[in-house]
């Protein structure tokens, strides 16, 4: 067996999967924590523990992740203290499972920079404290021996940049620029690539799922599954238009679509929003819902489901964790072409990515601001940059409509899917790669001198989301992006009623502007550098983000 490498930071609340208001980090911490139990071929498995109690829970879930090793004896759970230097120093690394190492440089400095090294992962990075706290590694005390797990390019890129800007702003103010000196290296997220082949392969759990929501053998169901929250995950209105657009196409041939949604509903309030959302913009697709807490009936919907269909349009998804269950389920995927979704979906392999658009840099300038300062909720602040984001439902509609109508090309991008998820990201080959950085982590403090010198300096300033997240999207809009007319007036009228697409004041135009706008498009195509050039200067911004708002929710569309 190999030797233990590192610490794993250690909070019962972070590892708690059976739970209300379930969140990635969360199923993403005990996923890990079980990998690295059942793959890592330690001795032992060593938590740092911030609180004496939280000695038992940690104890007593290793013992239940050991039950399903096999390449040798269970493995020993101990703890170690984070305030013992020596003990830390002793396992060589504290993995910490967030990206806020700077607070952990600075107490490991009591003890000498070359005691032990320091490895974070990042999750959500879109707060403005995660944020903050990714550009401050250019004046913590993080070393060339330490390092930060991004699960994305995506999100090495986000990472990169903020800290390059913040040198830049460091150096404009004392004439020399700081490099951060931390290690980033890009490792995927894992699961248990077996657990989620078991369940998609549960031929008894697909009929008695589709039995219970009225889908008939024939029929096509397709599945999200994550988080119901409009304004933090996936806004279902795309979906439902997209869903919406093939079923009109496979109704022709007598082909019925369903959509079954998988998840727990951020509050009791959004619920009635999803099903009346679903009625106005997909009324020929039954649209059913199943709570996700991990069980019995939340595993069921991998059987059940034919598709996977997640349109990820929002700055807190980072990576993705679901369409690797899917594929590792044998499910192809439809997803937009997003964060870590660039990733783990490779088009026309394991399924389909959906272009997706954000609104022009310089246009969130005063939404950064207005969140800084506390007078937008971080909740407003995502939700406003998702509604200035589109993904192109006419691809989407043409992706679920391919393989709703190819049984062959489903089994074929199932099959490649299950494959990846199991060569890729299963923890077996996942859990080493995080060994080998802890490794060359160890090798390089070993070798290191003295530790430099500690910039100070301002602290960083909240940027404008369109530029910082610019590198989620597949493009970005300009003058050149040529907007045509889909949908009439009434389906305006019901957009802005609706507190589910219209829910930040004064962000888009009123019924009067956005109807003079549609008609301005509806009499020929026109150029979105036209259509600004007829609104005043100060309201050209209404009116850009106007146009990508009526884009993502499928009244207009957009071309080059």
């Amino acid at each position: 067996m190999t030797r233990t490498n590192a610490a794993l930071l250690y909070h019962p609340d972070s590892f708690q999967i059976k739970r209300n208001e379930l969140k990635g980090r969360h199923v993403a911490s005990a996923s890990f924590l079980e990998g690295f139990v059942r793959h890592s071929g330690t001795e032992e498995v060593i938590g740092a523990v911030p609180e004496t109690a939280f000695r038992e829970p940690f104890v007593a879930a290793v013992t239940e992740y050991s039950t399903g090793r096999t390449d040798g004896p269970a493995p020993r759970a101990e703890t170690v203290s984070t305030g013992d230097h020596a003990g830390l120093g002793r396992v060589g690394t504290l993995f910490c499972a967030d990206p806020m190492l700077a607070g952990f440089a600075r107490r490991r400095a009591q003890a000498g920079h070359r005691s032990y090294s320091l490895c974070g992962i990042t999750h959500t990075i879109s707060s403005k404290e995660v944020q903050a706290g990714l550009a401050s590694y250019v004046t913590a005390p993080l070393q060339p021996w330490d390092a930060l797990i991004c699960t994305s390019r995506a999100v090495r890129d986000v990472t990169e940049g903020l800290q390059q800007r913040y040198a830049e702003r460091l150096a404009a103010a004392h004439g020399t620029r700081p490099r951060q000196q931390a290690r980033l290296e890009t490792i995927p997220l894992g699961l248990d690539a077996g657990f989620y082949a078991r369940h998609g392969a549960d031929a008894e759990a697909r009929a008695a799922l589709r039995s219970k929501l009225g889908v008939a053998e024939d029929d096509i169901l397709v599945l999200f599954l994550g988080r119901l929250a409009f304004h933090a995950k996936a806004h279902p209105y795309p979906m439902y238009v997209a869903l919406q657009r093939a079923q009109e196409r496979l109704g022709r041939d007598g082909r019925k679509l369903h959509f079954l949604m998988t998840g727990q509903f951020a509050n009791k309030h959004v619920e009635p929003s999803f099903r009346d959302s679903a009625g106005e913009a997909c009324p020929d697709v039954p649209v059913h819902f199943v709570d996700g807490t991990p069980g019995p009936d939340s595993w069921a919907s991998w059987a059940a489901a034919d598709i996977f269909l997640s349109l990820s349009d929002n700055i807190q998804e980072s990576f993705g964790i679901t369409p690797i269950e899917a594929m590792a389920a044998g499910l192809p995927c439809v997803v937009s072409d997003w964060d870590g979704y660039k990733d783990t979906v490779p088009d026309r392999e394991v399924g389909f990515r959906v272009p997706t658009r954000m609104i022009p840099s310089g246009f969130g300038g005063g939404l950064a601001k207005s969140y800084a300062e506390g007078a937008t909720t971080y909740d407003r602040f995502i939700g406003t940059v998702c509604l200035m984001t589109e993904v192109e439902v006419n691809a989407a509609a043409q992706a679920i409509w391919r393989l709703a109508t190819s049984p062959d090309m489903r089994r074929r991008m199932g099959a490649a899917g299950q494959a990846r998820a199991r060569t890729v990201y299963d923890w077996s080959a996942v859990v080493p790669r995080y060994q080998e950085l802890w490794s060359e982590l160890a090798e390089i403090r070993a070798a290191a001198g003295e530790a430099p010198p500690v910039p100070n300096g301002p602290a960083p300033v909240l940027e404008d989301p369109t530029t910082v997240f610019a590198g989620f999207a597949s493009d970005r809009f300009d003058g050149e992006t040529l907007v045509t007319a889909v949908q009439d007036r009434a389906a305006i009228e019901r957009l802005l009623a609706n507190g589910m697409a219209n829910f930040t004041p004064g962000l888009v135009l009123d019924a009067q502007g956005c109807n003079a706008l549609l008609d301005d498009v509806a009499r020929s195509p026109c150029k979105l550098s036209d259509l600004a050039a007829k609104a005043s200067a100060n309201g050209r911004p209404q009116l850009v983000r106007t146009v990508i708002w009526l884009a993502k929710f499928g009244v207009v569309s957009l071309s080059r």
